[in-house]
């Protein structure tokens, strides 16, 4: 039994030494933001994307926000995915008493079978744009950005050697169910991972004219499934770089099922499979570290049962320095994260002490994700069926324009019960 707790036990420890380390460089990286005393000077002429397939609850927060701008020169384009879909006339409505002088509301104009129907949106929005734009950025429906929100994101941009600049998402739920819980922690723990090995997050999005006006760009997103993961592979063809811009940390405050965060972690997981070079590293390192804590747990009760203190003793160490590794940068992470939203005039409650005893339920929830993304072809999402077999072969297979449910239709009232 020694000979397999050794290995697992190696693997654990490298597990914590690289969740201390990238947790230290996310530290450094938010205080440095905090520490600066840089004027955001560097305001180009922007245009603003946002795709729109359903109404999501947070979406008149998005609109207020993204309408209100401290930006002397930006346009808004929302293209809704179809003219029958109700956040289409949600929109229109909501602009009739919220104008704003360069905002334009267009339908998809038309769809393709082979690829995300979020890349086709944002082509299009590509397509007709004017030669003075210097920067295009896009957002989700469920990010709500403040005032300084674009002004904040293109900063990076103002170094020619800087092509991509990325938001950060993180979850900070009103309620406390399995589900929300289980999506908090493995996002929190991903987050750290993401800044450490590039992972660009299409929640919160800028890109300089030497990206979107490149043929790649188009040719890439024209046959993939989603538009965020490649744009650090992208970037890196067109010698640019991609910097994350802890100032453009976006919190998310929507609660999840269990089943919903099973199926968003999957997709995340397949999104890095597809289309990011460190996906093996990813996924090994997950697998690994997820087997090696299930094995070590179970020779931690055979060891008890023997009386082998020794052995009782290692694997308890080892256990709480791999799992106290993760929890201290999460920890530290939350802190600066709830200190830099403060500064914006939001509080944030913490969640309840309970989220400590979803660690091993994430644990597993993460390493079944992990295998569904492996072997997953069909993504359901929306009301939108995806046979995704390879990065480069998609095919839409159902398609139909969104439909409201009941659970959604009391959640967007509830959320937007101003205007309604």
């Amino acid at each position: 039994m020694q000979f397999l707790a050794i290995p697992c036990l190696l693997i654990l420890v490298y597990f914590g030494v690289m969740y201390l380390y990238w947790g230290r460089s996310c530290l450094r990286f938010y205080e440095q933001n905090q520490a600066s005393t840089e004027a955001n000077s560097y305001q180009p002429p922007a245009v603003v994307l946002l795709p729109l397939r359903g109404n999501d609850p947070f979406l008149i927060n998005c609109l207020e926000g993204l309408l209100n701008q401290e930006y002397p020169a930006y346009s808004v384009k929302i293209i809704v995915d179809h003219a029958e879909d109700p956040v289409f006339e949600f929109v229109n409505q909501y602009l009739e008493s919220h104008s704003h002088p360069h905002c334009q509301v267009s339908v998809l104009n038309s769809r393709r079978e082979d690829c995300g129907l979020k890349n086709q949106s944002l082509l299009q929005g590509l397509s007709d744009l004017s030669d003075d734009i210097e920067v295009v950025a896009w957002l989700d429906a469920d990010v709500v950005p403040h005032r300084t929100w674009l002004r904040d994101l293109v900063q990076p941009l103002q170094d020619e050697q800087v092509g991509v600049a990325s938001g950060i998402r993180w979850y900070a739920p009103r309620e406390a169910n399995v589900g929300t819980l289980v999506r908090y922690i493995w996002n929190s723990a991903a987050v750290i991972q993401m800044l450490a090995v590039e992972i660009v997050w299409g929640g919160s999005v800028a890109i300089s004219g030497r990206i979107f006006r490149s043929p790649r760009l188009a040719e890439s997103w024209s046959k993939m499934m989603w538009e965020d993961t490649c744009l650090n592979t992208l970037a890196a063809q067109l010698d640019q770089q991609v910097e994350f811009v802890p100032a453009v940390t976006m919190v998310n405050e929507e609660s999840t099922s269990l089943k919903s965060c099973f199926q968003f972690m999957t997709r995340q997981l397949m999104n890095a499979r597809f289309y990011h070079s460190r996906w093996l590293f990813i996924s090994a390192l997950g697998l690994l570290s997820a087997v090696a804590e299930m094995i070590l747990i179970a020779q931690l009760v055979m060891f008890v049962y023997e009386g082998n203190l020794l052995w009782v003793g290692i694997i308890l160490g080892v256990v709480a320095f791999a799992s106290g590794s993760v929890g201290y940068a999460v920890f530290r992470l939350d802190l600066q994260i709830r200190q830099l939203i403060a500064q914006r005039g939001t509080k944030v409650d913490r969640l309840p002490i309970v989220a400590v005893f979803f660690l091993i339920p994430t644990l597993l929830v993460y390493c079944a994700a992990l295998l569904a993304a492996r072997r997953t072809e069909r993504i359901r999402w929306r009301g939108v069926v995806y046979n995704a077999t390879a990065p480069f072969q998609i095919q839409i297979v159902h398609y139909e324009p969104y439909q409201v449910t009941v659970h959604n239709e009391k959640q967007i009232r509830q959320q937007n019960s101003s205007i309604v």
